[in-house]
């Protein structure tokens, strides 16, 4: 009987061998997270793949647009994931999964999924991962301008006008035990609720500031990995009231709402 040669060998093994999935996870101007399946690290594109226990659910695709959904299972130990214990993701994050057969030279990837993570639910050591398609953003309402007292634009967009870099204020805080109130000296020279609806940033991530008392910011959700001693930027935030867009940010030019429709309805008003 003939020996087959190595090449046939290793052919043959290539043909029936499962690829290696990679996930790149990243939050927009943030950070990024690079996993494979496969069971050593994978570079592709200058980045470093690292195993992970990943195991993913089918991803269906139909003619009509209706949003893809995966689901994605992982032991809740890996980042980010684990920030997700607590609460559920604030910011958008993205993924991209895509597999690669690593026999190829150079390597080529077919992408399979590409969406955002939506949900994380825990059982055990594991989480949950449940994640929408693109098609989910296109389904999406887009309202126009509205008829309203309050202004239409949001604060520092390019219709705004506010120059965010502006307001900017730099401060080294202080984190209670809840992770929700943040503290500094440097919040306290600007007049209660100055802050109130803006945001804080730390590490390419932020999170709405719900109330300004004195030194004191309460966050909506708090960062993971934010602690006594850390510094952040905070933002003011805009109630869309005309008065807070003159006397902040004085800004009355670019206002786009209509403060002076009546409140009340004629027609139903009782006299």
């Amino acid at each position: 009987m003939k020996t087959p040669s190595a090449a046939y060998i290793a052919k043959e093994e290539a043909a029936t061998r499962q690829p290696a999935e990679l996930y790149h996870i990243w939050h927009d101007g943030g950070s990024h997270w690079y996993y494979t399946s496969g069971d050593v690290a994978i570079t592709y594109d200058g980045n470093s793949y690292v195993p992970a226990s990943l195991q993913r659910g089918l991803a269906k695709y139909d003619s009509q647009l209706d949003v893809t959904t995966m689901n994605i299972t992982a032991q809740y130990a890996e980042t980010p994931v684990i920030e997700f214990i607590a609460s559920n993701p604030v910011e958008i994050l993205w993924i991209q999964v895509s597999k690669l057969f690593r026999d190829q030279s150079p390597f080529e990837i077919g992408v399979i999924f590409v969406g955002q993570i939506k949900n994380v639910s825990f059982k055990g050591v594991q989480a949950s991962v449940t994640c929408v398609g693109f098609e989910h953003f296109l389904r999406m309402s887009v309202p126009t301008f509205r008829y309203q007292i309050a202004c239409n634009h949001n604060l520092f967009d390019t219709n705004c006008g506010v120059v965010k870099a502006s307001y900017k204020d730099t401060a080294t805080v202080t984190v209670d035990a809840t992770g929700l109130l943040v503290t500094s000296a440097d919040f306290g020279l600007e007049v209660d609720d100055y802050f109130t609806y803006g945001r804080v940033e730390f590490n390419a991530t932020y999170r709405t500031i719900v109330n300004h008392t004195g030194n004191v910011l309460t966050l909506a959700y708090k960062f993971t990995t934010l602690e006594t001693g850390d510094s952040v930027d905070a933002y003011p935030g805009c109630d869309g009231a005309i008065e807070t867009c003159r006397d902040t940010f004085a800004n009355v030019i670019h206002f786009l709402g209509f403060p002076y429709i009546p409140v009340e309805n004629p027609a139903t008003r009782i006299t």
